[in-house]
């Protein structure tokens, strides 16, 4: 299990690079403002925190867990504030899942901090599931926390 969550982490890795390359080009004139930049540079934060929180959840180490779930929340209110990529028109479907989205950060966050290392795995799967499924729907690539969801037990 250890080789396939390290396939998956450098995945994540390699999704992080090109986004991190991608993040100075703007396909829109939307992503001149401020608020498009700060969220292109928060994606790939939110790809690097899913690849420490696997890491930290495969080692038992609930503090690491913590410290990224501290920092996706602190991040949530801009996300919620933000436009899709695509299908613009589902605006509030979008708003729905990022509000879900903090949910279940919360909820994992929460599972970390009560010492439930089963709950916290439970609670991370949805979370990639739902970084999945906004990827899926807003943006043009997918799979930031692709197979992330499966982390063992």
């Amino acid at each position: 299990m250890i080789k396939v969550m390290t396939v998956i982490a450098a995945a994540m890795l390699l999704a992080t690079a090109v986004a991190d390359a991608h993040e100075g080009q703007h396909h829109d004139k939307h992503h001149v403002d401020a608020h498009m930049a700060k969220l292109h540079k928060m994606m790939p934060r939110y790809a690097k925190a899913q690849v420490l929180i696997v890491t930290s959840l495969d080692k038992g180490d609930l503090k690491g867990v913590v410290k990224q779930t501290d920092y996706i929340l602190s991040t949530t209110a801009d996300l919620k504030k933000s436009t899709p990529h695509k299908n613009v028109a589902k605006l509030k479907d979008f708003q729905g899942i990022v509000s879900d989205f903090e949910r279940d950060v919360t909820v994992l966050a929460d599972s970390a901090k009560k010492g439930d290392l089963q709950g916290a795995r439970a609670a991370f799967a949805s979370v990639a599931k739902r970084c999945n499924s906004c990827h899926e729907t807003f943006r043009a690539e997918v799979g930031y926390g692709g197979a992330a969801s499966e982390v063992s037990g």
